[in-house]
């Protein structure tokens, strides 16, 4: 018996000497569903971009985001665009690993950061001010909304939340008591946004943010021509930049001032369509980054809004219903007021709001006491 034993030992041995090598196979990413294949309605809804909009973004970011040096086969450029779209979207990393098998959330954030990085390298591509030979259309457009001379894009701040920064939390608390990005942005008629700054704390002011920005030294060397730009009153008042009259003592003022309320109301409504293409930005959920991140993740989000504007890629329905009719852009011109809460005072003795007053009184004169 002991001899059976024993010779069942060594064949059992010999035979694991002959057993083939096993194969180990690498991990794929894949798509839980082939973007190809999904409607443009859910696409739209998961990604605010339909079928043609995301492959126009792989061809856009594909050299930026294809790693040459990567091994066990790393997300595609298709997956790392759709892993970021969902995130901004939805402003969750579970939403975004949802929609993917066997790839971890350290994945998708890893991918959202070079997505993200990808598009602020575009920035200046994307989110720029009209050139000079535009100005004229673009003044025609603006005096299309309620006769307001002149204007070739209006200014605004909007606060966007953000988790309480280690080290100096108060100065990120802004005056709603939640800390905040104040970003700012100008807009043309079309809601495309023109220029964006997001690196200031929530409690900075709107003139400062403003004085800081490089729109304000484009404008300051002449770039606008005879052109100007329209602010809320917590913006200094300058011949390219007219604010509201403070307390309008005239018909021809407060005409005045309900055109510039109302021609205002596109930075307004700009500033809306960003947040509700993009949930990460209106405030459900603060983003859980650094500021110098936030900011970055901002600025992506505006690219993305310029080219869905550019390519005429709708929000889907519930999102994009809400964005129709006065009422409701009345309310968010309210909301973005009541963001800004501030009013700047005007430096009287300084060189350029002299010029500004004397400009907003022209302007006044000319277009406004004929009324």
């Amino acid at each position: 018996m002991a001899d059976i034993d024993a010779l069942i030992l060594i064949l059992a041995r010999r035979n694991a000497r002959h057993k083939p090598p096993r194969i180990q196979t690498k991990k794929r990413f894949r798509l839980h569903q082939n973007v190809q294949q999904l409607p443009d309605e859910l696409l739209i809804e998961r990604c605010r971009f339909d079928r043609d909009g995301i492959n126009y973004l792989r061809g856009l970011l594909s050299d930026k985001l294809v790693n040459p040096y990567a091994h066990n086969h790393p997300l595609s450029v298709e997956a790392k665009i759709c892993a970021a779209l969902a995130y901004y979207t939805s402003n969750s990393f579970q939403t975004a690993v949802g929609n993917f098998v066997g790839v971890s959330q350290s994945t998708i954030s890893h991918a959202v950061t070079h997505v993200t990085d990808a598009l602020v390298e575009l920035g200046e591509q994307f989110v720029k001010f009209p050139p000079p030979e535009s100005h004229e259309q673009e003044k025609q457009q603006f005096w299309d909304i309620a006769g307001f001379p002149d204007v070739l894009g209006v200014v605004g701040c909007t606060h966007i939340a953000i988790r309480a920064p280690p080290g100096d939390p108060h100065t990120f608390l802004n005056h709603k008591s939640f800390h905040s990005l104040k970003v700012q942005i100008t807009a043309d008629i079309n809601s495309t946004i023109t220029s964006v700054v997001a690196r200031f704390p929530g409690s900075s002011k709107d003139s400062f943010v403003w004085r800081k920005s490089p729109m304000a030294a484009r404008c300051a060397a002449g770039y606008l021509g005879t052109g100007h730009l329209l602010g809320g009153p917590g913006y200094p008042l300058r011949p390219w930049l007219l604010t509201p009259v403070r307390q309008p003592a005239t018909r021809a003022e407060e005409l005045y001032n309900q055109a510039l309320r109302k021609t205002l109301r596109r930075v307004a409504v700009t500033c809306r369509l960003l947040k509700k293409r993009f949930r990460c930005l209106d405030g459900a959920r603060v983003l859980n980054c650094f500021p110098e991140k936030c900011g970055r993740i901002i600025i992506a989000c505006c690219v993305l809004h310029n080219i869905a504007v550019a390519r005429n890629v709708p929000l889907p329905p519930e999102e994009g219903a809400a964005t129709q009719g006065p009422s409701r852009e009345e309310e968010e011109v309210e909301e973005v007021e009541e963001e800004v809460g501030e009013t700047e005072e005007e430096d009287t003795e300084s060189p350029q709001c002299q010029l500004g007053w004397q400009k907003r009184q022209t302007v006044i004169q000319q277009h406004f006491e004929k009324l």
